[in-house]
């Protein structure tokens, strides 16, 4: 056995510890190493810990991979009332993929949000680095200028987001 799979497989054992810090330990290392072989398992780390720290920890493992089979189990969770006032590493986690394809969801994120969640989500839709159609941009302009009409305690985030949503379509 290779030394890189000595190690993997230490961690691997490592996640399954009753020791929180170190299956966090384990799910961070797990990413620095970038192997896809730990994709599954943090999945399932993911998907099952009942723990917000451990959770997350997959998730950012998960980021540093960058194995777009990590894509949905995240926006899954996100949308999971389990993770409630825990979702902003998770939504941190978003911008180890190529998220274009859920913007309006991202946009939601920001007008719905607590501070956190609608900071991390407008971040995310700054590392987009793919054209944005019209239809979409449009729509999610619209929404976020229904969004200001309604309640302007985000209102510098959400012109903002409207600005940077303009210069998106522009270059479209």
């Amino acid at each position: 056995m290779t030394l890189s799979s000595t190690i993997y497989e230490k961690y691997v054992e490592q996640l399954h510890s009753s020791n929180q810090d170190l299956v966090i330990e384990s799910a961070h290392a797990l990413g620095d190493l970038g192997d896809s072989r730990a994709v599954p398992i943090l999945i399932k780390l993911l998907q099952e810990s009942s723990d917000s720290a451990i959770r997350n920890a997959a998730a950012v493992g998960l980021r540093e991979i960058g194995d777009e089979r990590a894509l949905y189990p995240i926006v899954s969770l996100i949308n999971d009332p389990k993770t409630e006032g825990n979702r902003g590493t998770l939504i941190y986690a978003l911008e180890g993929f190529e998220c274009s394809h859920l913007l309006p969801f991202l946009v939601e994120l920001v007008i719905t949000g607590n501070f956190e969640v609608s900071h991390q989500a407008f971040s995310v839709i700054e590392s987009i680095d793919m054209e944005i159609d019209l239809e979409t941009a449009d729509a999610c302009i619209q929404k976020l200028k229904n969004a200001l009409l309604q309640d302007d305690t985000k209102a510098d985030l959400l012109e903002d987001l409207i600005d940077l949503l303009d210069e998106m379509r522009a270059d479209a």
